[in-house]
């Protein structure tokens, strides 16, 4: 059933061609062979790849990622990349993107909220049929473009929404305990 699921979910992401992008990293990286827990309890939904011509991606361990330092910070956990992957995926935690491919760099700026909240809209399909073969007991959706798709996919368990880790870590620290208490009450069920 692991594979299928995995099969099915980089198919649909091979196969879409509705935005331009730079790259499906949860493609090349083989993220739901290697990463996608065979329970998923909870999903955790964040925005998207970094934008631009990057290889910075959360499961390409060849190469430092702020998403991954930052959540391994707020999780607590003295563990190298590989072992936050492992601890996540032996826990039964998935991160997914509400954006499945690479967007490309705004040529103003940093970050292009329209773009990424129109690309999160095309991978709407993608999101839904995760959900849907996943099966998580929670979501968490981190970030404003995460919210967005969530709240339209409106999925049949509990969600919780938390600023990205990113800017937690950088703009709201003591949002940094309660997003760790948050994970892992969901691990206990509670």
């Amino acid at each position: 059933m692991g594979a299928e699921r995995a099969r099915t979910l980089e198919e649909a992401i091979r196969a879409c061609g509705k935005c331009e992008v730079l790259g499906k990293p949860f493609v090349e990286h083989a993220v739901y062979r290697l990463w996608l827990p065979r329970k998923v309890r909870l999903l955790l939904v964040a925005e998207s790849p970094p934008p631009g011509q990057k290889e910075d991606f959360f499961y390409n361990l060849d190469r430092p990622d702020r998403l991954r330092r930052n959540l391994r910070a707020i999780l607590g956990l003295e563990l190298g990349d590989a072992g936050l992957l492992g601890w996540l995926r032996e826990h039964g935690i998935f991160l997914t993107g509400a954006v499945k491919c690479r967007p490309r760099r705004p040529e103003r700026g940093y970050r292009d909220e329209r773009l990424l909240k129109r690309m999160a809209l095309n991978c709407s399909d993608v999101l839904a049929l995760e959900l849907e073969l996943l099966k998580p007991e929670r979501v968490l959706a981190l970030g404003g473009v995460a919210r967005t798709l969530i709240e339209r996919l409106k999925p049949d368990v509990p969600v919780d929404f938390f600023p990205h880790p990113n800017y937690i870590v950088r703009f709201k620290r003591d949002v940094m305990p309660v997003l760790r208490e948050t994970i892992f009450r969901a691990l206990r069920g509670a």
